[in-house]
């Protein structure tokens, strides 16, 4: 009878084992390695796996397998992965990137409960960016860049100025008095100002006046517009004056070069140049300022995102992924890390330097209307803009007057429309 008993008590241990590992695995998550594609312009892909290192900690049946990329090969790697039915899990991309795959990336919406809840997290223009034709919203924003005006603010000092408080209001016509005053109290100055060579920057002005590069439903190229003819007739009219360097548009010197050796009083540059200014300029004070007004307040904005494409092999874990690498916390840090503006409305991000000036550039996307990332992302503007560049610098020689260059930009742009 005993023997019976021990019998029955190791059947039940061994099938109560057995219960409890089977119960075991199924609760256990499958183990998951997601393909990331990544490309750096610095030390984004240190920075992200550093992020995401406390998801990945809390979540250790995912693995990654990051596949850096130079960025000169981004773009054909990323096209081939597609096209061979083997797209990566999530990637990594630019404004540009969007518009080469944007028919291959799966919307965000057919994974959150609320959608419109997650697009109001972010930069409006960061929104028009990632969000399709069909009004679907296709990728996490990540990292915002903008264009803005950085100064020599030891020239403004020398000049009795005070930069900080004439710029929280001025307008372009009250820049052009100030910055004449800047000039004569620094002989070695030359310039009052740099704008890159450029449409990118050159429409940083042109959207402060109102204009634009195509109509309003995006449909066809229209640059022959008031706004964008005034801005024409306005930078020719700077260059006129030697306040910008002719020495830019019309020959090969590098802007940013130009600022550092202090020759101009202030560029209209990206975002990027913060770093660039941080590190180089030893000789004088400088710091971004708020873009005086057109007709109105306007950056142009870009960045990058993070996103998973249809028919990707792990697409629900990449998605949780991309969620929390894009949310408030993790966008925080990254964008510290990155020396980046990040694309969130709520972030608040102290820099290890520069905190500032990231600020006013921030400012500056805030303000700026989203349709100026619709016109940029527009493939078809894309093919045009070289273009444009050469009917600008046409314009400045004095060969053609600014309504004709705007005829001739719309002349060749609708071919690429039709």
């Amino acid at each position: 009878m005993k023997k019976v008993i021990v019998t029955l008590m190791i059947l039940l241990l061994a099938t109560t084992a057995m219960f409890a590992a089977g119960t075991k695995e199924e609760g256990a998550k499958k183990d998951v390695t997601l393909s990331v594609l990544w490309f750096n312009d610095a030390n984004e892909s240190d920075v992200f796996l550093k992020t995401m290192d406390d998801y990945l900690k809390a979540n250790p049946h995912v693995k990654l397998d990051l596949q850096i990329v130079a960025y000169n090969e981004y773009d054909q790697k990323l096209k081939l992965m597609i096209s061979g039915g083997n797209p990566p899990d999530l990637a990594r991309i630019t404004t540009n990137t969007l518009s080469v795959v944007v028919d291959s990336l799966e919307p965000i919406e057919n994974h959150v409960a609320d959608v419109e809840a997650v697009k109001k997290q972010y930069l409006p223009s960061m929104v028009a960016f990632a969000t399709n034709k069909e009004g679907k919203f296709i990728a996490y924003p990540t990292e915002a860049t903008a264009n803005g005006m950085l100064v020599n603010k030891t020239a403004f000092d020398k000049a009795g100025i005070d930069v900080d408080e004439v710029s929280k209001t001025w307008t372009w016509s009250e820049w052009e008095t100030i910055v004449k005053k800047v000039i004569a109290a620094n002989p070695a100055m030359k310039y009052g100002l740099a704008v890159d060579f450029t449409p990118h920057r050159f429409s940083t002005l042109m959207y402060q006046w109102n204009g634009r590069f195509l109509n309003e439903d995006q449909s066809n190229i229209k640059f022959n517009n008031p706004g964008t003819i005034a801005t024409l007739k306005w930078f020719k009219h700077l260059h006129d004056e030697g306040l910008v360097p002719k020495s830019v548009w019309l020959g090969s010197e590098n802007p940013a070069e130009l600022f550092q050796a202090g020759l101009v009083a202030g560029h209209i540059g990206g975002s990027w140049n913060i770093n660039t200014y941080n590190k180089n300029v030893k000789d004088f004070e400088w710091k971004a300022v708020r873009m005086p007004k057109g007709a109105i307040n306007s950056s142009v904005p870009g960045g990058k995102f993070v996103a998973s494409f249809k028919g990707a092999k792990n697409q629900e874990e990449a998605f949780k992924l991309m969620a929390a690498f894009a949310d408030k916390a993790h966008n925080e840090m990254y964008s510290r890390d990155t020396f980046n503006i990040p694309s969130r409305n709520d972030a608040q991000v102290t820099y290890p330097s520069n905190s500032g000036d990231f600020e006013v550039f921030l400012e500056e996307l805030k303000v700026t209307p989203a349709y100026t990332a619709n016109e940029w992302k527009n493939t078809n503007l894309s093919k045009v803009t070289t273009y444009i560049r050469e009917q600008i610098v046409e314009v400045l020689l004095g060969n053609i007057t600014a309504e004709q260059a705007a005829i001739n930009v719309d002349n060749r742009g609708a071919t690429f429309f039709k």
